[in-house]
C-alpha cells in the first residue's frame, strides 16, 4: 500500500526550490506517491522533477502537480524586480517595509477562500498521511489545521526567522541584526507560525553598540506598521472567518519545522527541539559533463569564479562597467583565473559589454558570458574548479554554495539578502563584497573582496567551506534527512 504526502507551496523559486528538493526525494522512497499543490507557474518545475525522476530510473508518476487557483504570491503583492531593490541603514530598512503587510496575505478574500477550498478538494481525494507545507504558504497551513491533519512547515530560510523572538532576554529585538527576525504583530499574525521576515538594516554581527537603538528603533517601526495596517486587519478577518477555532501561535510546539540549515551555520541561537536543521535542502543534478560537455571542457581550463546573480538581479550599463572593473584586480594578479558569469543582456546592455569586457586586454578572452546556464548552478559549483561563488545572497545561493564547499562573494540587494552576505562573513567562508555600495556595486570595493576570497590568499575561506561541506554530506544530509523525518513521522 503506497505512502501519500502532499506538499504545498507558493511557486516562485526562492520559496519553492526545498519543496521540490524534498518531494524529489520523497518520490525515490520506495511506496511513495507525492502531490504538489501550488500556482501555474510552478508546474513547470514539476514536469522537470518528473523527467530527472525517469532519467534516474524512478516512476515519474509518484509526483504529480495540483493547481492552486488564481495569483502567486509576488504576483499579488505587487513586487517588482525593478522597484524592489534597497541599500542597508535605518532610512531604506524602513522604505522597505512598504511591502510587509501585504506579504503577510496578499490576496482578495475570494482568492484566499477559493484557495482554501481547492486545498480541501485536493486533501479529500488524494487522502495524504501526512502534508509538508512551504512556510510562507498560508492557505496550507490553515487547512491542515481547521481539518487536524498531521504535518510539517518547510522554509528555505534559517531557523532564527522562525524563532528570533522567542531567544532569551529578547534578543530577536537587540542582539541580532534588524533584517531576519520573525515578528508580525497584528491581533491574530502576532503569534502566528510563519511571521514576517527578512528585513534590511544591514547591520553586521556582532551588532555594534552604535547601532544598538538603530536596530530597536527599526524592529519597532515595522512593529508598528503591520500593527496599524489595513491589509493586515483583512487578512485576520478572512483568517477567522475560515478558522475561529484555531489560536493562532508563534511556533507550535506540535508542529515540526523543517530547515536546511545546520548548527554551525547559523548565529547562536537557542533552538527547541521541533526546529530540525537537515542540512542544505538542494535538488539532485545531473553531471555538468553530461548536461553541458562544451562548459565543462571550458571550465577543465582553469580555476573558475562563478558569477550568478539571478534572474531578478537587473544591470544597466553603469552596473556593468563597475562588475568588470572589479573583474580587473583579480585577473591582472592572476593570469589563470577565468571568469563564467551568468548574465541576460537587456536594453543597451550588451552595447556597455562589448565596451568593457569584449575589448579589454585584461579581460578579453577570460569572462565568458552566458545567458542561460544549460547546468543547474549547483552541478556548476561541483566541478572542481569552482573556486568562489558571487551571488545575490538568496538563501538557496547561499546553501547551494555551502553544500559545494566554495567560497563566496555576496553582493546583496533586498531584505534577507543582506543577512546571507553578514553571515558568509561571520561564518569566515566568504565577504559581503558592497558594503559602501549595496544594492549596487562598487568596482574597488567588489574587486577587493574578489581577490580576497578568490586569489592567492584566500585558503582561509577554502578551507572553512570546506569543512562545512563536509558536516552537510556526512550529518545534516538535506533533503534525505528531511524525508527520513517526514516518513519517520
Amino acid at each position: 500500500m503506497s505512502r501519500h504526502i502532499l506538499l504545498t507551496t507558493n511557486c516562485e523559486y526562492g520559496q519553492a526550490n526545498v519543496v521540490l528538493a524534498l518531494a524529489y526525494e520523497l518520490a525515490t522512497r520506495p511506496g511513495v506517491k507525492v502531490a504538489i499543490a501550488s500556482f501555474a507557474a510552478l508546474d513547470k518545475r514539476v514536469t522537470q522533477l518528473q523527467t530527472q525522476l525517469r532519467d534516474a530510473g524512478h516512476e515519474s508518476s509518484d509526483i504529480s502537480f495540483h493547481l492552486l487557483p488564481g495569483r502567486g504570491h509576488i504576483e499579488a503583492v505587487g513586487m517588482t524586480r525593478l522597484d524592489t531593490p534597497h541599500g542597508p541603514g535605518v532610512k531604506q530598512a524602513l522604505h522597505s517595509f512598504r511591502y510587509a503587510p501585504s506579504m503577510l496575505l496578499p490576496w482578495t478574500e475570494t482568492e484566499y477562500m477559493e484557495q482554501l477550498r481547492t486545498i480541501e478538494g485536493i486533501i479529500h481525494k488524494f487522502e495524504p498521511e501526512v502534508v509538508v507545507v512551504e512556510w510562507f504558504h498560508r492557505a496550507g497551513q490553515d487547512v491542515c489545521k481547521k481539518l487536524g491533519l498531521k504535518f510539517f512547515v518547510i522554509t528555505p530560510n534559517s531557523p532564527k526567522d522562525l524563532i528570533g523572538f522567542r531567544q532569551p532576554w529578547a534578543a530577536g529585538l537587540w542582539k541580532f541584526p534588524a533584517y531576519v527576525l520573525a515578528v508580525s504583530c497584528s491581533p491574530l499574525l502576532l503569534f502566528d507560525d510563519t511571521s514576517i521576515n527578512r528585513l534590511s538594516s544591514g547591520y553586521t554581527y556582532p551588532l555594534r553598540w552604535s547601532k544598538l537603538i538603530p536596530n530597536m528603533f527599526i524592529n519597532l517601526m515595522l512593529i508598528l506598521g503591520i500593527r496599524l495596517s489595513p491589509v493586515v486587519h483583512k487578512a485576520d478577518r478572512m483568517r477567522k472567518i475560515y478558522n475561529e477555532a484555531i489560536p493562532p501561535i508563534l511556533v507550535d510546539p506540535e508542529i515540526q519545522y523543517l530547515c536546511p540549515s545546520t548548527p554551525a551555520l547559523d548565529f547562536p541561537v537557542v533552538i527547541p527541539d521541533n526546529i530540525i536543521l537537515c542540512g542544505p535542502l538542494v535538488m539532485p543534478t545531473a553531471s555538468i559533463q553530461t548536461v553541458d560537455p562544451e562548459l565543462t571542457a571550458w571550465l577543465d581550463l582553469a580555476p573558475t569564479v562563478l558569477v550568478n546573480l539571478g534572474s531578478h538581479v537587473t544591470f544597466d550599463c553603469s552596473a556593468i562597467r563597475e562588475f568588470a572593473s572589479g573583474f580587473r584586480p583579480l585577473l591582472q594578479s592572476h593570469p589563470n583565473i577565468q571568469i563564467l558569469w551568468k548574465l541576460r543582456p537587456e536594453g543597451d546592455v550588451q552595447e556597455a559589454l562589448d565596451k568593457h569586457i569584449e575589448s579589454d586586454v585584461d579581460i578579453q578572452g577570460r569572462v565568458q558570458i552566458v545567458h542561460w546556464l544549460q547546468s543547474e548552478p549547483f552541478a556548476i559549483l561541483q566541478h572542481p574548479n569552482i573556486i568562489c561563488s558571487v551571488h545575490h545572497g538568496g538563501a538557496n545561493s547561499f546553501f547551494e554554495a555551502v553544500s559545494a564547499g566554495v567560497p563566496q562573494v555576496v553582493l546583496p540587494v533586498w531584505y534577507d539578502t543582506y543577512d546571507y552576505a553578514t553571515r558568509a562573513e561571520w561564518l569566515g567562508i566568504g565577504l559581503w563584497g558592497s558594503h559602501s555600495s549595496a544594492p549596487q556595486a562598487e568596482a574597488s570595493e567588489f574587486g577587493e573582496a574578489l581577490l580576497r576570497v578568490a586569489g592567492s590568499g584566500a585558503d582561509g575561506f577554502r578551507a572553512q567551506a570546506k569543512n562545512l561541506a563536509e558536516s552537510c554530506r556526512t550529518r545534516y544530509t538535506g533533503r534525505v534527512r528531511a524525508a527520513d523525518e517526514i516518513l519517520g513521522l
